[in-house]
């Protein structure tokens, strides 16, 4: 942290003066904004300094950005771009691309930057948390790619930004900053970490609290004026101490910050509530809703949410597993990346063979976590979020590419439409990975030991070779899991799900023929409507035999859990009772457990009686 305020107090000193020779230095007016458009200036006497006298200078907008794995051409929301020399003298300018081409030495640039929110264009759109927001005297996104370009080679110098905006807005960003008057001063020690600290400027809502040593503020945005930041918080604030326990207090950041920008769409309440129903409604979400790419993007010590509020809880429902996996990336590919990663090419950008490593592990580790830190249930991880995953993993085409061929062609077709199996097989990659680990170490070493031991080795300044790192994380546990990558990672082999899971004393089958234990309002008859894994389902018809003297309109409360148990259903004749709301009382009816031959899906469950070795395994693997 003081070397970081002492790099502040020398830039700032520098540019006070004038001496800003090999560094970027941007200004952007923020009060004066045209049609959706906001003025960008760049000193560019870095470039008589830095790179040797030529006719012409390439200027580059990047083509994406780490993190996203798609296409975006930032390049085209730049507008009026116009370059100056050293008499004031404009000089030639012509766009190819991203880049801007230069004829003569700059001294001066200035251009108009669009937004992207706003924009149109449906080829390679840009994710919305990638993306930028020109919202006058309200809200601005400043995800830097959208904004700020470089020199050619220039990728390594360090950035100061100054930033004029109306004097009720703040810019929250993980990076360090001052304020006077109606500028707020950035610095970043290259334009890698510039391009990794988005700001969001907007009338602050935020809520700050210390984590593991470093401090998180969650910052927050929202169309309709609610102040959220406090109830995030509260939402996220168990997972994020699990997280920390998770990595024993140890996290590879000073500052962190959570920038929320929340979408309203409370007009559309009644339509997800079930509460009303009108065709109308309905076209109109489709229209509106068409294309908004709602989620999230994470970066180094930041992460960046696009996210709908249909009124109610909406908001908030799931806000902790999508913030637990974005804050996970402190781990990868912060703290463990490669080359591809750590010396990006924004021009022709090279992707690393490993997301298995930064999405899929990441993925697993948000999950696990949970379990660890006593936030869910074990059982409530096998049987639905464990389950969940294998379900989506089994449609990977495992015999048409491997793992790493995705991960490195992830920008072309026909691999970048499978991107998505990052977050399914590549994290049911992880939990296997995890339990062969133990298992071959006898319960001395996990994946989360491994990953700590190479994130110590590299950290967030070095970077490992693509080629080299299975190799290397094979080093670190046995000799034999060298297999499990050639088979499932690097190869087309179908993941051994069934095995590994016996491992641990789970039992799973994809398609199970046997036994299944009968639905006591489905399998008599009766018909419901709502989501069966809501808080109830309604009764809506009632059948010729009418058991349990049910009437139309009856809700039949937490009615999910009487289904299943960890072990795949109770026993038959387990009395139970199904609780049911009639208007304003409850009734609770009688009924027994029965099974029928049937068949499921990817039944899972845990097995009553394991081995001493498979109840060892599995106590390992959800310890803390």
């Amino acid at each position: 942290m003081r070397t970081q305020l002492v790099h502040l107090i020398l830039i700032f000193t520098l540019c006070a003066n004038g001496q800003n020779t090999g560094m970027h230095s941007y200004s952007i007016d923020l009060t004066q904004v045209v049609e959706d458009r906001v003025k960008v200036s760049i000193d560019a006497k870095l470039i008589r300094w830095t790179a040797p006298e030529q006719s012409t200078y390439n200027f580059h907008f990047p083509a994406t950005i780490p993190g996203t794995y798609a296409t975006l051409d930032y390049g085209r929301f730049i507008q009026d771009f116009k370059a100056y020399g050293a008499n004031g003298a404009q000089l030639k300018v012509k766009q190819k691309g991203n880049t801007f081409v230069i004829h003569g030495q700059p001294e001066r640039i200035q251009y108009w930057a669009d937004d992207t929110f706003d924009s149109r264009i449906r080829k390679n759109k840009v994710f919305e948390p990638a993306g930028t927001n020109n919202q006058e005297r309200l809200n601005f996104l400043l995800n830097a790619a959208g904004y700020f370009g470089f020199f050619e080679g220039q990728e390594g110098l360090p950035v100061s930004l100054e930033l004029t905006k109306s004097p009720r807005l703040h810019g929250l960003s993980a990076m360090e900053s001052y304020s006077y008057g109606n500028t707020q001063n950035f610095y970043a020690k290259n334009y890698h970490e510039f391009l990794d600290s988005p700001i969001m400027v907007s009338q602050p809502d935020t809520t700050s609290f210390m984590l593991g040593g470093a401090k998180v503020t969650i910052g927050v945005f929202t169309e309709n004026g609610k102040e959220l930041s406090r109830d995030i918080y509260t939402q996220v604030e168990t997972s994020m101490k699990a997280i920390e326990a998770f990595l024993q207090g140890d996290l590879p950041v000073d500052n962190y910050a959570f920038i929320f920008y929340i979408k309203d769409h409370t007009e559309f309440e009644s339509l997800f509530n079930g509460s009303e129903f009108k065709i109308g409604t309905l076209f109109k979400a489709i229209r509106k809703l068409a294309g908004k790419g709602f989620g999230a993007l994470e970066h180094g010590n930041s992460s960046v949410y696009y996210l709908p509020d249909f009124g109610g809880t909406t908001v908030l429902d799931g806000m902790a597993d999508v913030c637990i996996h974005e804050f996970f990336h402190i781990l990868t590919p912060l703290g463990l990346h490669s080359e591809e990663i750590g010396n990006f090419n924004y021009i022709e950008p090279k992707m690393s063979k490993h997301l298995w490593l930064y999405e899929g592990i990441t993925e697993y580790f948000a999950g696990i976590s949970q379990v660890k830190g006593g936030v869910i249930t074990k059982e409530e991880y096998v049987r639905n979020l464990l389950r969940g995953k294998i379900r989506a993993a089994s449609r990977y085409p495992t015999k048409k590419m491997s793992f790493t061929e995705m991960s490195e062609n992830v920008l072309d077709k026909p691999y970048k439409k499978h991107y998505g199996q990052v977050y399914q097989r590549g994290a049911l990659m992880g939990a296997l990975l995890d339990i062969r680990i133990m298992e071959l170490t006898h319960g001395e070493k996990d994946l989360h030991d491994i990953i700590l031991t190479l994130r110590d080795k590299y950290g967030p300044n070095e970077s490992f070779n693509d080629d080299a790192i299975i190799k290397e994380f094979v080093s670190l546990v046995h000799a034999d899991l060298q297999q499990f990558f050639d088979d499932y990672v690097t190869g087309r082999e179908q993941l051994p799900v069934q095995e590994y899971l016996n491992k641990v004393g789970i039992a799973y089958d994809q398609n199970y023929e046997g036994a299944v234990m009968m639905d006591p309002l489905l399998d008599l008859g009766y018909k419901t409507r709502g989501r069966r894994s809501s808080e109830f389902i309604e009764i809506k018809k009632i059948p010729k035999v009418n058991p349990y003297q049910l009437q139309v309109g009856d809700r039949v409360l937490r009615y999910t859990a009487l289904l299943d148990n960890e072990y795949g259903g109770l026993e038959q004749g387990t009395p139970l009772e199904l609780e049911v709301q009639r208007g304003e009382k409850v009734v609770r009816i009688p009924f027994e457990v029965s099974y029928k031959s049937g068949t499921k899906k990817h039944f899972i469950r845990l097995q009553r009686t394991p081995s001493e070795s498979q109840a060892a395994l599995q106590a390992l693997w959800f310890k803390n």
